[in-house]
């Protein structure tokens, strides 16, 4: 397995780096509108897990919140956290656990709202002896496709066999980049690839079967934040709280009317077939990973915070508690009802 000393290795040198980052820019709206903000988000990549994000732009809710939003793209936990905390975007949308590893480093930064609330991962496998199993045994002696160290695929399942060997005898995770590991499946390098939608949903319609699901194992997990640096947020807590507030018009949006979640996701995602897409949402619903709310569950955090703690990237739990800032995201809960 690879090391994850270089990932982390590169938010030390983002924080020595950071001295200065640009807040957002105003743009004067004609006389009587309301003034718009520039504002961007990095996010990890184009994920349908993402939804919320994509529901909030296609339905207006920035704009509502007076919010101009521009998305780039991070490729990374790590990277992602990096382009915030260099002032290349406002807010970041991935792993939050890096948030708190950041603070260990001397950088203070925030999760204000939760995006996925699940560990939004399906073990797949063209393999009819590998049967489906709710319990770390039914993966005795496989060979775990996931995503490379340091994601949360692989911290999630290098936590899985760590706390349940032997049980799980001579199983073994295969790293391999993200859009990799159906081939690899298919090249019989890994027996069971653990997949986000729509990738799950994709390799079903092939003919493959779910055999292990993270959402049943770990229950709420607050897989991916939304996060900004804590001096931003004390400069511009009207920004803070029109990015909650919108994530949380999304939600609502997504639980109360699944169709039109499933057209934008369509709208977003037009090269996916559609019924891969309706699947994939439909998983999410059920499965509890697409948020009903952008408030913090604390039980779900502390599950995360758990698997950074296990692996060693996080040393001190008590950074991780004061990364959260609960008042945004129970504001917006409270005051949109």
């Amino acid at each position: 397995m690879r090391s994850r000393a270089g990932s982390i290795a590169r938010i030390t040198i983002a924080l020595i780096l950071l001295s200065v980052y640009p807040g957002c820019t105003s743009v004067n709206a004609p006389d009587g509108a309301k003034t718009v903000k520039d504002i961007t988000i990095c996010q990890y990549g184009d994920l349908l897990i993402y939804l919320p994000l994509y529901i909030a732009a296609d339905q207006g809710y920035f704009e509502q919140q007076g919010l101009r939003v521009k998305f780039i793209n991070g490729g990374g936990d790590d990277k992602t956290f990096a382009a915030v905390a260099s002032g290349a975007a406002q807010f970041g949308v991935s792993d939050p656990t890096f948030t708190a590893i950041a603070r260990e480093k001397g950088q203070p930064a925030v999760v204000v709202g939760t995006v996925v609330a699940g560990a939004t991962y399906w073990g797949v496998t063209w393999k009819d002896d590998i049967k489906p199993t709710r319990t770390a045994d039914g993966l005795k002696n496989l060979r775990i496709a996931t995503y490379e160290a340091p994601s949360t695929n692989y911290a999630l399942m290098a936590k899985t066999l760590k706390e349940n060997a032997p049980a799980v005898g001579d199983a073994r995770i295969v790293q391999g980049a993200y859009g990799s590991l159906l081939a690899m499946l298919k090249a019989n390098q890994a027996d069971v690839a653990m997949e986000l939608e729509p990738v799950a949903s994709t390799a079903v319609k092939e003919g493959a079967h779910i055999v292990f699901s993270y959402p049943e194992m770990y229950g709420p997990f607050l897989l991916t934040g939304i996060y900004s640096l804590e001096s931003y947020r004390n400069e511009n807590p009207e920004v803070t709280q029109g990015v909650v507030n919108a994530l949380e018009l999304a939600m609502r949006y997504a639980h109360s009317n699944k169709e039109g979640a499933i057209q934008v996701a369509k709208r977003k995602f037009p090269e996916i077939d559609p019924g891969v897409i309706a699947n994939a949402v439909n998983r999410m619903i059920s499965e509890k990973t697409l948020p009903q709310h952008v408030s913090m569950d604390q039980a779900g955090w502390e599950n995360t915070v758990k698997v950074r703690v296990g692996l060693g990237d996080l040393k001190d739990p008590r950074a991780a508690d004061a990364t959260l800032d609960h008042s945004f995201s129970r504001k917006a809960v409270e005051q949109l009802k």
